[in-house]
């Protein structure tokens, strides 16, 4: 193939070039498959590398020619695609954290003779065996658990994307590497990006996000965009998809665009648009050039992101929902999904529970039904961002964490526990540095029904503990006289503790509120989510419907936008003007499974509308 041609075609069209050189990046089509070094002696292996190596000096000859540096089209390079762990450096891994056999054995429970007998235990290294799914089934601890999973998401995928992107580097390649990711239980995206720029995520949802699939992708996507630099999809579904995705259709694309979008993606690389084998159907052009309906589809959407100055929009969002990556662990070791240690890509039907750790999963769902702007937050992430998180997980948590909670509290943070707060380490044994740190300790078991008042209403509510008599300021009583919740201040910043369950819709909301909990956008339709996106010009609220039936809803705008009978209100997809009243709520009907664009332009402010030229231009550079 003319490979210097087809950069100079793209260079002299004013199109930028991204390169997935590899030495490994499958794409899903029968092409042969990996080169035949590598089914020789394993993919990823020591030895893959060294012989790669002649691959990746060939390659960074003719990128570093086109960089964009060098004044070419090339803006990135992916280094590999979906890097999973295999065996080869397991037992370097294990001698570094534990130096003698012996000292693993009393670690793991086991009787092993030498560290190669570790490595050739198939069993615990995949945590399942014939018949049985999950990691207590072949007798490994909750120790030896914590061990094979960071050695497969964290110590092996980031030494090995080290090695090679220093490869790269050192053959003169000068403009960012990345890599991606299909699922986040993979790879422990923090600990990968560092050694990388960035890391992309691949999106593939099913079917217009069907069910309870909508929250699974919004923690996926939006802890993706907490912890990447950079977040952005590498591969973003287009066309048909495999593995019982679905059809990518029209409508199929405006909902998940808008959804990536308002769930923090700043942008993605639409995967295929052009068809090849596996993918025809609905790819937007045929693999002779000619386009069919979503391409004028696409055409659509992006006119309205340049017309609404999308790039420079802010996503307003000031809440976090706390994940620690170890709770997930735990929660497949005790059986509790459909995904098991070494098996996090296979997703054999559209059941959830793999992500139903509680009580995260379910407050997640009870914040998407809530609308509230909120964030999935690693906690190793920088956390001052947002004024209020949320712990709603297991009571365990590593000492550094610990900590670190602590002083976001100590330096004006809200830290508000839907759960217990966590009482043990990482390794689940006691360990009371938060609960010391912030002075708080665990309410009295009451475990029945009260009835609580909030922002006017009158809710049943379950109530587990009861903080009556507790060193804390009660912040919230049932009329049967139980603190349910209490605050205390912790230098500059306040602790709650929350006793009662949170998990219906307006109890959550009336709960929010009282916190003080900034809000953004709001609908009154538990079927229809929202995001507020604004600059100094204009406010644009993106709705979402995911029912199936259309909705006509009510969405609250809570900012300050300074209105005047002179603001403009216009729904993007229809062109039809709205109305707005003075308290910031305007009314509209949504079909199902559909997304509304809502501009809200300030005085002077004129309305853009691309020609022809401009918009088929402004398509391929957005």
């Amino acid at each position: 193939a003319n490979l210097k041609g087809f950069l100079d075609l793209v260079h002299k069209n004013g199109l930028y070039f991204v390169a997935r050189s590899g030495p490994i990046c499958l794409g899903e089509i029968d092409g042969g498959g990996p080169p035949d070094y590598a089914n020789l002696v394993g993919g990823r292996t020591d030895e893959f590398l060294k012989l790669a190596e002649a691959w990746v000096e060939a390659v960074s000859a003719v990128w570093r020619e086109y960089s964009i540096e060098n004044g070419g089209p090339l803006i990135l390079i992916q280094v590999d695609n979906e890097v999973s762990a295999n065996k080869s450096h397991l037992k370097k891994f294990l001698q570094e954290k534990y130096g003698r056999i012996e000292v693993l054995n009393e670690a793991w429970g086991k009787n092993y003779r030498s560290f190669d007998e570790v490595v050739a235990d198939d069993e615990v290294y995949s945590g399942r065996k014939t018949g049985e799914s999950y990691a207590r089934s072949v007798g490994a601890n909750w120790r030896s658990c914590l061990d094979i999973m960071e050695y497969k998401t964290r110590y092996f995928p980031r030494q090995y994307v080290e090695r090679l992107a220093e490869m790269f580097k050192r053959h003169g390649v000068d403009v960012p590497i990345f890599t991606n990711n299909t699922f986040l239980f993979l790879q422990d995206w923090y600990e990968l990006q560092k050694a990388v720029d960035f890391v992309g995520l691949d999106h593939y949802a099913y079917y217009l996000i069907p069910g309870d699939s909508y929250y699974w992708d919004y923690i996926y996507v939006n802890l993706n965009c907490n912890v990447s630099r950079f977040p952005w999809s590498p591969e973003f579904q287009c066309g048909s998809g495999m593995m019982m995705f679905g059809p990518a259709t029209s409508q199929h694309q405006r909902m998940v665009t808008f959804f990536s979008l308002s769930a923090g993606m700043v942008g993605m690389n639409y995967y295929m648009f052009v068809e090849r084998e596996r993918w025809e159907g609905f790819c937007p052009v045929t693999e002779n050039g000619k386009v069919r309906e979503e391409w004028f589809a696409h055409r659509h959407m992006f006119r309205i992101l340049h017309e609404v100055d999308w790039k420079n929009l802010s996503r307003e969002c000031l809440l976090g929902l706390l994940w620690y990556q170890e709770h997930y662990w735990h929660f497949l070791y005790e059986g509790g999904g459909i995904i098991q240690p070494d098996d996090y890509t296979v997703v054999a039907s559209k059941d959830y529970g793999h992500l139903a750790q509680e009580p995260l999963w379910l407050y997640t769902k009870a914040l998407i039904d809530a609308d509230a702007d909120f964030d999935v937050v690693d906690v190793r992430t920088e956390l001052s961002r947002y004024p209020v998180l949320i712990y709603a997980a297991p009571p365990f948590l590593g000492r550094e964490y610990q900590k670190k909670l602590a002083e976001y509290v100590e330096n004006g943070g809200t830290l508000v526990f839907l759960s217990p707060p966590p009482h043990l380490d990482v390794e689940r044994r006691e360990c009371r540095l938060l609960m010391e740190e912030l002075g708080i300790e665990r309410g009295k078991e009451v475990n029945s029904r009260g009835t609580l008042n909030l922002g006017g209403r009158s809710f049943q509510v379950y109530v587990a503990e009861s903080y009556d008599g507790l060193d804390a300021e009660p912040f919230l009583r049932t009329e049967e006289g139980d603190v349910c919740a209490c605050r205390r201040k912790v230098g500059k910043g306040w602790v709650y503790l929350v006793g009662f369950s949170a998990l219906e819709r307006e109890v959550l909301v009336g709960l929010l509120d009282a916190l003080g909990v900034p809000a953004f956008v709001r609908s009154d339709d538990p079927f229809v989510r929202t995001s507020l996106h604004r600059n100094e010009e204009r406010a644009v609220v993106v709705a979402i419907n995911r029912g199936t039936e259309g909705r006509t809803v009510r969405i609250k705008m809570f900012p300050d936008l300074g209105l005047t009978s002179e603001h403009q209100v216009e729904e993007m997809f229809t062109r039809r003007k709205l109305e707005i009243s003075a308290d910031q709520v305007l009314e509209l009907h949504i079909p199902g499974k559909e997304v509304a664009v809502v501009e809200v332009r300030r005085k002077g402010v004129e309305r853009v509308d691309l020609d022809k030229d401009k918009l088929i231009q402004g398509y391929f550079k957005l």
